[in-house]
């Protein structure tokens, strides 16, 4: 790669260097023998990972700039990234959730915590009685939490991926990984 910026976000440059010091971190941590070897097209998919990651954390943070948003006791320290989370939310924006508390503030801005829907709890309690062998009363409350933290990622990770794809312009060769315009693509849906 010739240029020395990844991508732009809002005007903004992301430095390949900074994409580069990502990966020498990842490297020396505690995973790095499950890295992929350098040069392989996964190799080059992580770097495109963490572009997304680095572009998205920085939206975040100009997005919590914007609206005068900064972390407090309530968001908690970073945290680990659950598989559930991953799955349910979508590994980019469930990352930067689970890492930065900003963003888990920025979230609680943006969309509000709120309970499922009377109709809706009930209605998930009657089709999953096998996780809830409870009477309805018992785990009501639980359950409708439950259900309104899925809605707040699902709103959240929708309005991020808007934020996303007006403000990021990444550079030729850091594509997101799934872009199936790139070679070494292989997220398929």
């Amino acid at each position: 790669m010739t240029s020395e910026v990844a991508a732009w976000v809002g005007g903004r440059p992301i430095p390949v260097a900074l994409v580069e010091e990502r990966l020498a971190g990842l490297r020396s941590g505690p995973y790095a023998a499950r890295l992929p070897p350098p040069g392989t097209a996964e190799w080059r998919n992580l770097r495109r990972w963490l572009v997304q990651a680095i572009t998205t954390e920085a939206v975040v943070e100009g997005e919590a700039v914007a609206h005068g948003i900064t972390a407090d006791a309530r968001d908690g320290s970073p945290g680990w990234l659950t598989l559930l989370d991953a799955l349910r939310v979508g590994g980019v924006t469930a990352a930067i959730i689970a890492s930065h508390p900003l963003a888990r503030a920025l979230r609680r801005h943006v969309v509000p915590d709120a309970t499922a829907p009377e109709g809706e709890t009930h209605g998930y309690y009657l089709r999953n009685r096998d996780r809830y062998p409870e009477p309805y009363e018992e785990v009501r409350e639980r359950i409708a939490a439950e259900l309104g933290r899925v809605h707040r990622d699902r709103r959240f990770t929708r309005w991020l991926d808007e934020r996303c794809a007006e403000l990021v312009r990444l550079q030729p060769g850091l594509e997101h990984p799934g872009d199936p315009r790139h070679p070494d693509a292989v997220h398929r849906h």
